[in-house]
């Protein structure tokens, strides 16, 4: 804890140090306007600590809102960053110019300016951001496999993924997804970890709305890192009331499909048993049916392509923010979409369902992932 907090204070508060700089430099706020801006400094630096506390406390109206608050106001600053060492490197360019072409001087551009057009930018792409992170949208995925018995009818498969059920995804959030599970009505129902987040209590009636919906083939799921977070207790038990099956370690078959899943292995920082091996888990039940891995980091094991046919993933969230995909997509080889492995397996991974931390989505929009596994006509023998 003492070297997050170190890490906290120190990256997040240097970056509340450089806004401050160049708003000093734009501005000069004086008196009781520089006050007022170290006040709401100070309140959002701590912002994401407060809500935590407030949270487990159980304020939950004040969490909220100093949520939204708080949260969109790390976007902007982490967009602030960015735009201002852009531009802070184009005038470290343009100085260097200007020592053999002092007419290249005139390029600087000047702090007033530069703040004004920075914000005006950040507020536009907040604006688009809150849109974008509430437009969920229906992807849809058709994959073509000999590993149905002949004849079998199309297999449909919803996934969803880092949902993120806490103060600020809440029934608004899961209306929405439920509105897209009934319209499409899969055969299987999956989740790829994260459904839950923050304190499960104050969350746990919102179970209730997944548990209406009954697959003919089941409704399955694996932990994220932040069903340890917010404790893997609870976490578990909002599973089992909504009518989740949570596969830790272990595989189980839903008609013609066999399901395998795992835990994330975040979850042994919490001091929580994992069950991570997912060889064990893709040992289990019958090897010739169709096999769905669900994992929530979209990580491939070398040893795994071939035992699966399609692996399930998410966490990435595709960066949910420009320009932090970029970051994201150098992390995670698979970061989002579907993606051919070898011995004819593959992976898919969503963008996820929900938000974390800002509620906002920029060229990552929110998804639920609607999979066809169709029968070649071929089965195996």
């Amino acid at each position: 804890m003492l070297y997050f907090l170190l890490f906290y204070f120190g990256i997040y508060g240097g970056m509340h140090l450089y806004f401050l700089y160049k708003c000093q430099q734009a501005c000069g706020p004086e008196g009781w306007r520089l006050v007022v801006l170290l006040l709401f400094l100070l309140l959002m630096l701590n912002g994401p600590i407060l809500v935590r506390y407030l949270e487990r406390q159980g304020a939950i109206l004040p969490a909220t809102i100093l949520a939204w608050v708080s949260y969109i106001w790390m976007a902007a600053l982490l967009w602030f960053l960015f735009l201002g060492l852009v531009r802070d490197a184009w005038n470290a360019v343009v100085r260097l110019a200007a020592l053999a072409a002092p007419g290249a001087y005139s390029l600087v551009i000047p702090p007033r300016p530069a703040f004004i057009v920075i914000l005006i930018a950040i507020g536009a792409a907040a604006a688009w951001g809150v849109v974008e992170g509430r437009s969920l949208r229906t992807e849809r995925v058709s994959i073509e496999t000999d590993r149905l018995p002949a004849g079998t009818e199309p297999i449909t498969i919803a996934q969803i993924s880092d949902v993120h059920i806490g103060l600020i995804e809440g029934r608004k959030r899961i209306d929405q997804v439920m509105e897209i599970i009934y319209r499409e009505n899969p055969d299987i129902l999956l989740s790829t970890g994260d459904l839950v987040d923050g304190n499960v209590p104050h969350t746990d009636h919102l179970a209730d709305v997944f548990a209406l919906y009954r697959p003919p083939l089941g409704k399955f799921a694996v932990t994220g890192n932040h069903e340890f977070y917010a404790g893997l207790t609870g976490s578990l038990q909002f599973h089992e009331d909504a009518g989740f099956e949570v596969l830790r370690g272990t595989s189980v078959e839903a008609g013609p499909i066999r399901i395998s899943g795992v835990d994330d292995p975040a979850g042994s920082r919490t001091g929580e048993t994992v069950y991570t091996d997912e060889g064990a888990a893709l040992a289990m039940g019958d090897r010739e049916k169709f096999t769905v891995l669900l994992k929530h980091q979209p990580l491939v094991r070398e040893q795994s392509p071939g035992l699966f046919q399609l692996q399930l993933s998410g966490h990435t969230h595709k960066g949910q923010i420009f320009p932090f995909n970029i970051p994201v997509r150098m992390r995670y080889r698979y970061d989002a979409g579907l993606f051919d492995l070898p011995n004819g397996s593959r992976i898919y991974t969503s963008r996820g369902t929900g938000t974390w931390g800002p509620p906002l989505r920029v060229l990552s929009p929110p998804e639920v992932t609607i999979f066809t596994i169709k029968g070649t006509g071929a089965h195996r023998p």
